[in-house]
């Protein structure tokens, strides 16, 4: 009865969620952008789960499990379907590098300090280490779009090549992201592997590629077929589930087999367009409910994991400073890049929870601090990261509201 209860609560409050805007209003825009990401729904997990009124209790958390895996899947391959290469070519070709480079030492030095932090504060095995350090400095690598689009909503930029730069780099070093959460996962497949093994881990990675692939075969080779709309959302949903169902046998990742599948749909299916406009119709409500349930399953103590948050807050955005310097440096743009533009890619959002729900799904023993250092880290960034990114390009150009 709790979980029918549960299931019910989360279902209304996402589809409400998922019709409320709340972009016109008069709000700062740091508190727009907090509501434009949804990180609310994280508040009301905590008072519908084990913190609060324990609707949500630890049972109903794990019969929710095959939604979890469903709804990981869903947003990887949702990811996925954003990369056609074709597409890419046509972009500045500096782009792709400079997303690259600063998102590879965002990664080093946050992986790197919080490896320290971790092993300086408390008593955790290294290997266990490692994982959890590279799977923060995965996360911390990830860019979210939604600070830039709470900027373009509310002024209007005369050159708008820096912002499209910005905005580039937050569409691309997702990939690098989840790049980096796979060596994570790669280093110790399964939840009771504590010692690695290279044959092992090789039999994981060949095994996790090949299930994205042949899920993304068996769409492409239905929508060869004659079909209406609502037979191509079943072929959708239907491929999602079975991504995941192989994901979850595997004891593998479905927000990496869902992008892997998304990826191949998106470059060798004629309908891309088609998927891509029917997966983004659901996203949002299926992003309130992951929200919801980490919220949840949350479980917040005072201690050192506060002082390791702000390590990780503070070496993030060093990281993505210096990564960004460094990189328009190498690969200069024709245009005047500030100093510290990478302080217009502190927003967090979507990629990174679900990195770290699936990171929980994996391996539950470990995620509880690197659940608070995000959910902390998140709010912060989403609260600041609209006026850093307006600082960087007020004195570019000038900016009139609109």
């Amino acid at each position: 009865m709790r979980l029918l209860l549960s299931v019910v609560v989360i279902l209304v409050i996402a589809l409400l969620g998922s019709r409320l805007t709340f972009l016109n209003r008069r709000l700062p825009l740091g508190f727009k952008n907090i509501l434009f990401t949804g990180a609310e729904y994280i508040f009301i997990g905590v008072i519908l789960g084990r913190m609060g009124l324990n609707l949500i209790d630890a049972r109903s958390l794990n019969n929710l499990e095959p939604f979890i895996i469903f709804g990981l899947c869903w947003i990887g391959f949702l990811f996925g379907l954003q990369f056609e290469f074709r597409q890419l070519k046509n972009l500045p070709r500096f782009y792709f590098s400079i997303s690259a480079i600063q998102a590879f030492i965002t990664f080093l030095i946050v992986s790197f300090a919080v490896y320290l932090s971790f092993r300086a504060l408390f008593s955790i095995p290294k290997n266990t280490l490692l994982i959890m350090a590279i799977t923060l400095g995965s996360v911390a690598s990830c860019t979210a779009q939604s600070a830039l689009a709470i900027v373009s909503n509310n002024y209007q930029f005369e050159n708008r090549k820096l912002l499209a730069l910005l905005r580039y780099i937050s569409s691309v070093d997702g990939i690098f992201a989840l790049g980096f959460f796979t060596i994570a996962i790669w280093i110790m497949p399964g939840v009771n592997n504590a010692d690695f093994s290279l044959a092992r881990s090789l039999r994981w990675f060949i095994l996790s590629i090949s299930l994205g692939i042949l899920s993304a075969l068996i769409l492409i080779t239905l929508s060869k077929t004659k079909f209406s709309q609502q037979e191509f959302l079943v072929f959708l949903i239907g491929t999602v589930l079975f991504c995941g169902g192989l994901a979850s046998k595997a004891n593998s990742s479905p927000l990496v087999i869902g992008f892997i599948c998304g990826t191949i749909t998106a470059n060798f299916c004629r309908h891309r367009l088609r998927a891509l406009a029917t997966i983004i119709h659901s996203e949002k409500s299926i992003y309130i409910i992951l929200l919801i349930i980490i919220g949840a399953s949350w479980s917040f103590k005072l201690g050192y994991i506060v002082l390791i948050t702000g390590i990780y807050f503070l070496t993030r955005t060093i990281g993505k400073v210096i990564g960004t310097f460094t990189a328009t440096r190498i690969f200069r743009t024709e245009f005047y890049t500030p100093p510290a533009l990478g302080l217009g890619l502190l927003s967090e959002g979507g990629l990174t929870i679900a990195i770290i729900i699936n990171f929980k799904l994996l391996y539950p023993s470990l995620s509880d601090y690197l659940v608070t250092i995000i959910i902390l880290s998140l709010f912060v960034n989403e609260l600041i990261s609209p006026k850093f990114i307006l600082y960087q390009l007020k004195g570019f150009k000038k900016i009139t509201k609109r």
